[in-house]
């Protein structure tokens, strides 16, 4: 007899546990996203003009919606590169569309990367912790 008690794994709500479809699916688009916005122009000077960095795509449980978060080197106009790149999302859809094995493409959502602001702050309070 074994000494090892499995349980199958609960179906919970929790939204931080991501499948490993979701991981692999995230880091695919992730991929493909930052090549089409390197190689392809979208006649928008807020895209054109600032290199973007694709920090993570979170995609939804059931695929259908994913959230892009990104941020543009230097940090400076953010606000207008997101509103643009959102308004762009039909266009990144259809050009990779055709590199990724899915039934139905997700919604992007494209939103600012606040986790190395984050950083910077906890790494200041732990600075002034010490003296």
């Amino acid at each position: 007899m074994s000494e090892f008690n499995f349980k199958p794994k609960r179906k919970t709500k929790d939204s931080s546990i991501k499948s490993q479809r979701q991981l692999k699916v995230g880091e695919e688009l992730r991929f493909l996203i930052s090549n089409v916005l390197l190689k392809e122009s979208f006649y928008n000077e807020h895209i054109n003009n600032n290199n973007v960095t694709i920090t993570e795509v979170n995609v939804s449980p059931d695929l259908k919606n994913a959230k892009v978060f990104i941020m543009p080197l230097g940090g400076e106009h953010q606000n207008e590169v997101v509103e643009n790149l959102n308004k762009v999302t039909g266009r990144i859809k259809k050009l990779i569309s055709s590199s990724i094995k899915l039934r139905q493409m997700p919604k992007l959502y494209f939103k600012i990367d606040n986790s190395f602001e984050n950083a910077k702050n906890i790494e200041n309070i732990l600075k002034n912790l010490k003296k």
